[in-house]
């Protein structure tokens, strides 16, 4: 596996059981600890509830009913730390009605290869890890 690996705390937020389940799974295998939550309401309680350090928080967008932009938000006022990057099937309308995308903002497209988000995630969080 030519992967980008890590050790890093993510918490992985999608509404898509199958899709988050994969994606927390295959992330343990690269090394990463992993948090798993349904929707905004469960990762603010999972965010709550762990006592450790949460790197990076991949989210969906587009989830009811509190938004992904909304959640990486309310969890950034209690963990500034924290990175994000937001995964969606849909234009970046969601998160920039404007059609530019906040400075800063990392966007992920639906469907994407683990290869292409082991990158991604290297890429936000620092170098990698050997």
């Amino acid at each position: 596996m030519d992967y980008c690996r890590g050790k890093e705390t993510i918490l992985v937020v999608d509404d898509e059981e199958s899709l988050r389940t994969v994606v927390v799974d295959l992330l343990g295998h690269l090394g990463y600890c992993t948090l798993s939550a349904a929707n905004a309401q469960d990762a603010m309680k999972v965010a709550l509830d762990y006592p450790g350090k949460i790197d990076l928080l991949l989210t969906d967008v587009v989830m009811q009913p509190l938004t992904g932009p909304v959640l990486a938000d309310k969890l950034m006022r209690s963990r500034p730390e924290m990175k994000v990057i937001f995964i969606s099937g849909y234009a970046n309308a969601s998160l920039a009605p404007d059609g530019v995308l906040k400075p800063g903002t990392v966007l992920v497209h639906k469907p994407f290869t683990m290869k292409v988000l082991s990158a991604k995630l290297r890429e936000v969080l620092g170098n990698p890890v050997t």
